[in-house]
């Protein structure tokens, strides 16, 4: 029942991890923030045709007020002009002149334009897809940060307001059944309990009618989640309230004498493992600044290149290699890269359900920039030209990382890895090698080279929590 009930809420199945539910198309409004601009404009599009449709529906007001005002003087003159000849002419006019006219103005075909362009819109709207996706993104942030759902709802993000529009019952709702669904029922009752909340306290209850859920509802997914987390004395105080407004309500009654025998006989719920947990643990951990003496930090000035703008090279682990570099790519550079690869963003099918970004894939031969950006990884690291000459520019969306194997291996058979940032991450987006126990904060403009001639370094990326974020990616072999 609550399986199908999110399916008529949302419009959705939940994907979890390796099981893939629904095959709409998206449009990847979730997974780049480049796709949320248009879905912004989307949605100024909508309000504006709304807009232009109110107004229609204003001056046909405007018209029918005109309407009644004619007719109701005319009534009232009707009173104090008895048998006036010149009165009744202006009766019988009205009625054979403007009445016609009024029979018009019902007809009118009102917002057919607004109507029409409101159909196209829709056409455009995210899909299933691209709503699943969103829900699992929010599960991610709230489960590997720790994030508070009250502060969450009020649009507090890192202790700020953003005074943002809060979130209403529906979000609420939608994220209890969600992670009902996934058998979270601590996080599951304190959604519901806001959503429960939010629609007590609601300042126009008329509005809570055209909802598909009800009240009820509510009581029912509460009952369930305490049931969850074994809270029996609870669950059958809201079975309780639910048979008092339907008396007949036979699932409610089912559940309370359930509810009666596992009070009588608890046992103990047994944890599942979560599939968040190895990401909250790598995410979650603070790797303090390694101090070695075998480690170090110099100017690399090794090509004729490099003699004329030597780079600033720190090395972070040894065995394996890891090194970053700082400066590597200017301002203007990361915007002309961003500005080739933004037409040619898309998701990449391929990778593994923990990725949440679109990729550029550009080669030498598409653009100087490109090829300046190769041969200037090529002269730090010392690999032949005739190599990979493929670039990878990457861009985030909500809770975006791109993890391409759910083991967090480091992508398949390559010798090296050169990772680029292009922007900087205001919150999250944190590269972790667990192994060597560094964890790296992006910063615009710095190389990240790290030697894999065996796999043997795994790396993971903490999800995005806030910030538009974009790096570019090369593998070398």
């Amino acid at each position: 029942m609550l399986l199908l009930f999110i399916v008529l809420t949302t419009g959705v199945v939940l994907q979890v991890k390796g099981q893939v539910m629904s095959t709409p198309m998206s449009d990847d409004f979730t997974i780049s923030l480049e796709s949320q601009l248009s879905l912004l404009k989307l949605k100024e599009a909508q309000a504006n045709n709304l807009l232009t449709y109110r107004e229609a529906l204003d001056a046909q007001l405007k018209e029918i007020k005109l309407a009644i005002y004619h007719s109701e003087n005319l009534l009232r003159s009707a009173s104090q002009f008895q048998h006036n000849i010149f009165f009744e002419f202006k009766v019988l006019r009205h009625i054979y002149k403007d009445w016609p006219q009024y029979f018009k103005l019902l007809k009118k075909e009102l917002g057919t334009a607004e109507i029409s362009l409101s159909q196209e819109l829709l056409t455009r709207q995210p899909s299933s897809v691209d709503f699943t996706e969103s829900l699992r993104a929010i599960y991610r942030l709230q489960t590997v940060y720790n994030l508070d759902s009250s502060d969450m709802a009020e649009g507090i993000l890192d202790g700020f307001d953003y005074n943002v529009q809060k979130w209403g019952i529906d979000e609420c709702l939608v994220l209890g059944l969600m992670y009902q669904y996934l058998k979270n029922y601590n996080l599951s009752e304190y959604w519901l309990k806001l959503a429960l909340y939010q629609y007590e306290e609601h300042p126009n209850p008329d509005v809570l009618k055209i909802k598909l859920w009800k009240y009820e509802n509510l009581l029912e997914f509460l009952m369930e989640a305490n049931k969850g987390l074994g809270r029996y004395v609870a669950a059958k105080e809201f079975a309780n309230e639910l048979i008092s407004i339907f008396p007949n309500q036979m699932y409610a009654i089912k559940q309370l004498s359930k509810l009666e025998y596992l009070q009588a006989n608890p046992f103990n719920l047994t944890e599942t493992k979560k599939d968040y947990q190895v990401q909250k643990a790598i995410c979650s951990k603070s790797y303090p600044k390694k101090v070695s003496v075998n480690l170090i930090c110099r100017y690399v000035n090794w090509t004729p290149f490099l003699k004329l703008a030597p780079l600033k090279l720190e090395e972070l682990a040894i065995n394996p290699s890891l090194v970053i570099i700082s400066d590597f790519i200017g301002e203007k550079d990361i915007e002309i890269l961003k500005n080739v690869a933004r037409p040619k963003l898309k998701r990449n099918e391929h990778l593994s359900w923990n990725c949440s970004c679109k990729i550029s894939t550009l080669s030498s031969s598409s653009h100087s920039i490109v090829r300046k950006i190769n041969h200037q990884i090529i002269d730090i690291i010392g690999f032949p030209r005739n190599g990979n000459q493929v670039l990878e520019v990457i861009n985030y969306g909500i809770a975006g990382n791109y993890n391409p194997h759910d083991t967090l291996r480091s992508p398949s058979n390559s010798i090296a890895n050169a990772l680029i940032y292009l922007s900087n991450a205001e919150k999250g987006g944190e590269i972790v090698f667990p192994s060597v126990e560094v964890k790296i904060k992006p910063q615009k403009g710095t190389l990240l080279v790290w030697v894999n001639p065996k796999e043997s370094i795994f790396y993971h990326q903490c999800p995005l929590l806030k910030g538009n974020m974009w790096l570019a990616n090369k593998m070398l072999n």
